[in-house]
């Protein structure tokens, strides 16, 4: 497939909330001021909700499995009731655990969603003043990197068997076709066993295809869509790092371009909290 490399859009200035840069700043005014910000002691509730999730990954309790009762809790976090509870609201918010009702209820252990990743950093996003613009941008820069680290550093038996279900193949059903496409690159970031790539890559994938991909009919795009995950798998597969960053460069950039031409009103607006 021959490149189409989207055309980067002129900046916009655009109104949002600075970006803080550490103990930086352009005067030595600015670095004083900065330098002597104390950080923002948690509160109770917060430091609760901290314990809570070293508790949960050191007991190695899994998706289902339920906390110990608000009694024993405190009693182990010596907290009042309100604080317990307001730290299991704030991990109930972030989508870590589920707070079940009635007889038999209390909180449970919840899987990792990175939609739930994906629905926070949208608020940062549009606090900033991030567009959808910054937000494809971002995306070229960052699967194509990843894909190059997982061709060249994980084995081809275990590429083949993670890629081999996602690759797409001509359907007629939107669904399906859906599921197996955003699997593909689900998949990608898992393969290269960095939890903190594939959280970001995929909380990033989530917010591309909730907030654009949806709202657009994938199967106009069906047929370039098979051949470029078939060509990207079979790089990835055969060990072909720059290839397979190449191609998924391309892949990407293709895309991008056909989103900005439905939408070319919606790019510059801010990322939407949803």
């Amino acid at each position: 497939m021959a490149t189409r490399r989207p055309a980067r859009p002129a900046r916009i200035e655009r109104p949002g909330l600075p970006i803080r840069f550490g103990y930086l700043g352009e005067t030595a005014a600015d670095e004083a001021e900065a330098a002597d910000a104390a950080p923002r002691q948690l509160k109770t509730s917060e430091l609760v909700a901290q314990r809570i999730v070293a508790g949960i990954v050191d007991d190695r309790l899994q998706v289902g499995d339920r906390l110990p009762a608000e009694a024993e809790m405190l009693q182990q976090y010596e907290v009042s009731r309100e604080s317990l509870r307001e730290g299991l609201r704030l991990l109930e918010v972030q989508g870590l655990v589920a707070i079940k009702r009635g007889p038999g209820g209390g909180p449970v252990v919840t899987s990792i969603d990175p939609r739930n990743l994906a629905r926070t950093s949208t608020l940062y996003y549009h606090l900033a003043g991030a567009s959808y613009n910054e937000l494809f941008d971002a995306w070229l820069l960052f699967e194509p990197a990843v894909v190059r680290q997982v061709t060249e550093s994980v084995e081809r038996a275990e590429k083949k068997q993670a890629l081999g279900p996602y690759l797409p193949e001509y359907d007629t059903e939107r669904t399906r076709f859906m599921s197996r496409s955003t699997g593909f690159h689900e998949a990608i970031a898992n393969l290269g066993g960095n939890r903190v790539l594939s959280l970001m890559l995929r909380s990033l994938s989530h917010i591309v295809v909730e907030h654009i991909v949806r709202d657009l009919d994938p199967m106009a795009e069906q047929a370039e869509i098979i051949d470029d995950h078939a060509e990207i798998g079979r790089a990835m597969i055969e060990g072909r790092g720059q290839r397979a960053q190449k191609l998924m460069a391309e892949h990407i950039s293709h895309l991008v371009t056909f989103y900005r031409e439905q939408f070319p009103d919606r790019m510059d607006d801010y990322v939407q909290w949803r």
